[in-house]
């Protein structure tokens, strides 16, 4: 054992190469990691430009169908802010991989559609996978403007800091109308002679 110990070292002398561990590992800094969140919040974006539409036509509540719209053509300015960052970078967009928590977030609300039958408990089934969706972006964008502070990008943050505020704004709307949802949902429930009970406990 100690022969190898002593002909690796030899070796590495030899080759002006280390052993230290995790050297195949690829130094990043802070720019790197901006690109990186750039790419994959922009990747979330068009997979949920793909979805929001079989979603509203999900909805039973023309509210929740309005705001589902209504955030559809946000999410397209969205991307579309997001391509002039890429320009103002240099990143390119065929380096952009699947953002899979965006994904997961997508397929989740398809499930939703496949195991609820249409009306308010499917409404307000789907309004909780939608603000999944929101609180992932909204942390999201926070960091990006965060990195972009510190970088000296402050144009760019300002850009991602409108996206993030309509983001906030979307979570805040789906948060009134789960308030009429559920009510409703609860109602239908007593119509059809379901109790829901509970008891307060001292946690």
């Amino acid at each position: 054992m100690e022969k190898f110990d002593t002909a690796a070292k030899t070796a590495s002398k030899t080759n002006g190469t280390s052993f230290k561990k995790g050297s195949d590992k690829k130094e990043k800094d802070l720019g790197c990691l901006l690109k990186d969140g750039l790419k994959a919040i922009y990747s979330a974006e068009k997979q949920l430009i793909e979805a929001l539409p079989e979603m509203a036509k999900a909805a039973e509540s023309e509210d929740l169908q309005d705001a589902f719209n209504k955030h559809l053509q946000e999410t397209k300015r969205h991307a579309e802010r997001l391509e002039k960052i890429f320009s103002k970078l240099s990143i390119d967009k065929s380096d952009v991989k699947k953002c899979l928590v965006m994904e997961s977030l997508i397929n989740e609300g398809k499930k939703i559609i496949e195991e609820f039958e249409e009306g308010p408990v499917r409404d307000s089934a789907l309004i909780i996978g939608a603000q999944k969706v929101e609180h992932h972006e909204i942390a999201a964008y926070g960091s990006l403007c965060e990195l972009c502070d510190v970088l000296g990008y402050h144009k760019i943050e300002d850009i991602l800091d409108r996206t993030l505020e309509e983001e906030e704004n979307t979570d805040s709307d789906l948060t009134e109308i789960a308030k009429h949802v559920n009510d409703e949902a609860f109602e239908l429930a007593e119509h059809g002679n379901k109790q829901y009970q509970y008891e307060d406990q001292e946690l």
